[in-house]
This record gives structure tokens, C-alpha cells and sequence, in this order.
């Protein structure tokens, strides 16, 4: 019975430490073959390494303090109440709390997607976008590998439940940015796992609507696109970024950029067929 009670109590504490991907993240998203933790690790390590290039003045920041004085005057008040059912729930409450707030402080924290071979990494960095141009400009110039493991990286600027009143208010916020006030062409990526209720042709169609509505000189481009506009739908969550030159950079898989140039014309070639990360159930519009 003793050894039953500590594998138990052992992985509800695994479990607990767990995050999950929820509306309102910012983040890097990222697909593997298979080898998920390994992918993590790398994805750690690269994210890390440039984070230090982009933001020099992050590294000489203070430590976060775990708690404050209101969370001690909290425990103190707990420990003075009489009603042990009302006690117990409180530091429930509390547990939760530090657990969102040692996430929030955290640079970098992946989260579970739901989904295979689909990789989220939390951050609380404003613009994670800054840092993903960094990382892709210098693949790209230097043609070093420096995962093996990891095959798409896309940062993710915003994120919201799969719908299409949430999707086209989370987007809207994103088009002022780079629509509103400066015109440009524009294609639209669209990915579907796990999600049978999201209906891709119209959510492109309203998408492109609310385009051409910011500014009427937006224009689509199917083949060369100044901005890209990534919808990446998980379960019930979708993904939302804006990038550049998405096909320059062979559609941001780091494998792909890491060839030689002579390797890379082979792959531009029209008879080349793109092919996802995933077999589950994708849609790509181009």
C-alpha cells in the first residue's frame, strides 16, 4: 500500500507541474518528427542563446521575488482561521496563483498543445517576432544547423479560442499594426489540426476582407507576398502571427535554410511539392 500511495502522489505532482495553452499567449510554435523532448531542449537552447544577442539588458535583470508582503499578510490570516475546509481551499487558491505567476515571470516556458509533434513556447517577451527574424537572418547567412530535431519555428503573436468572432477580434488588433497606416501584399497560411468546427475557407474570406477594409490598397499575392499572415488552429485554440518573407525563408524550417544555395534552387522548383510536418488534419492555403 506504501509503494501504491507514492507513485500515485508522485505523478500528481508531475501533472500539476504542467501548463497548457490558453488564449492570450505569446510565443514561439514549432514542429518535430517524433522527438518532442529533444525538440524542447533545442528549442530552449537557440531561443536562449539569441535572447541573450537581441536583449543584452534581460541577462542583468533582478530575480523576481516569489512572494510579497501581501501573500505573507495572506498566510498570516490563513493560519489564524478556524475553518480547516475554508483553509485548505485558500491554499489551493494560492498554489495556483504562484503557479501562474512563476510562469508569467518566465521568459520561456513550453506548454501542451494537445497535439503531436506540435511544440508551443510561452514567453513574455512584447514582440517575439524581433527575436524569430534574428534567429532565421543568421541561419540563413551562415547556413550552420544548430537543431536537428526541430523543422518549422513561427513566432506567435497572439492567440485566442477557434472561433470566428474571437479569431477575426484577435486579428484585427494584429492588421492595424501592419495594414492601417502602410500598404502591402499579403497571403494567408492556413493550418487545421484537431478541429472539425473551424471553417478555413471562411475564415480566410473574412480575413482578407478585414485586409482590404484597414487599407484598400492591400493587395493579395498568392506567389510573392510581403506579409504572410499564419493561422495555425490546435483543438480549440488558435495561433496568429504576421511574418516576412515567408517563402524567401523556406516557409521558417530551419532545415530547409540550413542547405546549401545549390540544394535550396533544387527545392524551388515548381514540380517540388511542399509537404506538412504533420499528417494529421492540415490545410495549407497559399
Amino acid at each position: 500500500m506504501g509503494d501504491t500511495r507514492k507513485k500515485k502522489k508522485f505523478y500528481f505532482r508531475k501533472g500539476r507541474n504542467k501548463y497548457f495553452l490558453e488564449p492570450g499567449f505569446r510565443g514561439f510554435f514549432c514542429t518535430c518528427n517524433f522527438r518532442e523532448k529533444e525538440c524542447v531542449k533545442e528549442m530552449y537552447n537557440l531561443l536562449n542563446e539569441y535572447a541573450v544577442k537581441v536583449y543584452p539588458d534581460l541577462e542583468n535583470a533582478p530575480p523576481i521575488a516569489r512572494k510579497d508582503e501581501n501573500d505573507q499578510s495572506e498566510s498570516e490570516s490563513e493560519s489564524e482561521m478556524t475553518d480547516i475546509g475554508e483553509q485548505l481551499r485558500r491554499e489551493v487558491d494560492n498554489m495556483k496563483k504562484d503557479s501562474q505567476k512563476a510562469l508569467r515571470h518566465k521568459r520561456f516556458q513550453v506548454v501542451e498543445t494537445g497535439a503531436s509533434n506540435c511544440i508551443f513556447i510561452k514567453t513574455n517577451l512584447s514582440y517575439p517576432e524581433e527575436l524569430t527574424a534574428a534567429i532565421i537572418k543568421d541561419l540563413c547567412l551562415t547556413k550552420v544547423q544548430k537543431t536537428r530535431h526541430v523543422l518549422r519555428f513561427l513566432p506567435i503573436m497572439a492567440t485566442c479560442k477557434a472561433n470566428l468572432p474571437d479569431i477575426m477580434e484577435c486579428a484585427g488588433k494584429l492588421f492595424d499594426r501592419f495594414f492601417l497606416k502602410k500598404s502591402s501584399t499579403f497571403a494567408i497560411i492556413f493550418n487545421k489540426r484537431f478541429n472539425s468546427s473551424v471553417s478555413r475557407d471562411l475564415i480566410i474570406k473574412e480575413l482578407a476582407e478585414m485586409i482590404v477594409l484597414k487599407n484598400s490598397d492591400n493587395k493579395a499575392d498568392l506567389k510573392n507576398p510581403g506579409l504572410c499572415i499564419i493561422v495555425e488552429v490546435i483543438k480549440g485554440i488558435c495561433l496568429l502571427s504576421i511574418v516576412e518573407d515567408y517563402f524567401t525563408y523556406k516557409k521558417y524550417n530551419l532545415h530547409e535554410i540550413c542547405k546549401d544555395n545549390s540544394n535550396m534552387e533544387s527545392e524551388d522548383s515548381p514540380a517540388k511539392k511542399f509537404k506538412p510536418d504533420v499528417t494529421d488534419d492540415v490545410t495549407t492555403v497559399v
